[in-house]
């Protein structure tokens, strides 16, 4: 069974139970490619549960859990009974390294942690705010004690408290058309064919499903990301050059 297969075979035992049990089932934090089949199952009408949602913490998160919940059971209740928010920080600022992401995220895997456990981890210097499954939250916050070279201290926070905004850049780039490739070689300063190869290998999502087709044409509102480059929200056209190229609005997550 393959990685497609696998995620599709257990979206639908956590719908099953969920529908036919009465009880919220929730799965681990899924990543881009993953979310991309909840979606088409979903879109296909596969699901049983009348409420199904995925949720990562915070808006626009890149990792988010699938939620499949009974009838009597609301959103916000379900979320925040299996999402934690934790904080880190250093113990001791002056003797302490910038930490990244990767450095967080290494830290936590030696503690024997599952990476389908962490969500998104946002870094601000030695400090930095992430997400996990709620079984895991007391376990990190005594075990996560050093970061690199760094001493951190950990505790849970509340996530209806955060104020998480993605800071964006408006953006106005020269395109022939609006077709995915175009757009994403104009925006990332890549070729034409280098796009193509992006979305051939299926690293290119649009609201969450991956795109198949270089020749997809986007539309305002639309949500992407390109694995290994970033994310942007597509705000349509703004203009056109008198040799007809047109002039496309983009807001990039920074």
């Amino acid at each position: 069974m393959d990685g497609r297969e696998l995620i599709r075979t257990r979206l639908t035992d956590l719908d099953r139970m969920a529908y036919e049990r009465g009880i919220l089932r929730c799965s681990g934090f899924l990543s881009y490619a993953e979310q991309s089949e909840y979606h088409q199952m979903d879109r296909s009408g596969m699901f049983r549960t009348s409420v199904h949602f995925l949720d990562g913490g915070y808006e626009d998160a890149e990792r988010a859990a699938a939620f499949f919940l009974p009838d009597y059971m609301e959103r916000e209740d379900a979320a925040a009974s299996e999402i934690a928010a934790i904080k880190a920080s250093a113990v001791n600022d002056r003797f302490a390294d910038e930490l990244t992401h990767r450095d967080y995220l290494g830290a936590l895997m030696n503690l024997g942690i599952e990476r389908d456990c962490i969500g998104d981890i946002l870094t601000e210097g030695s400090s930095c705010f992430f997400f996990c499954s709620m079984e895991m939250a007391d376990y990190i916050t005594e075990n996560l004690l050093r970061v690199k070279h760094t001493s951190v201290r950990c505790s849970k926070a509340d996530r209806n408290a955060l104020n998480i905004r993605q800071e964006l850049e408006e953006l106005q780039v020269n395109v022939a058309s609006e077709r995915i490739d175009a757009v994403i070689a104009a925006l990332y300063r890549i070729s034409r064919q280098k796009a193509a190869q992006l979305i051939e290998a299926e690293h290119v999502f649009i609201n969450g499903i991956a795109v198949t087709s270089a020749g997809k044409q986007m539309k305002e509102g639309d949500r992407i990301s390109v694995r290994g480059h970033g994310k942007f929200i597509y705000d349509g056209v703004g203009g056109s050059s008198r040799k007809g190229r047109l002039y496309v609005s983009l807001r990039r997550f920074v």
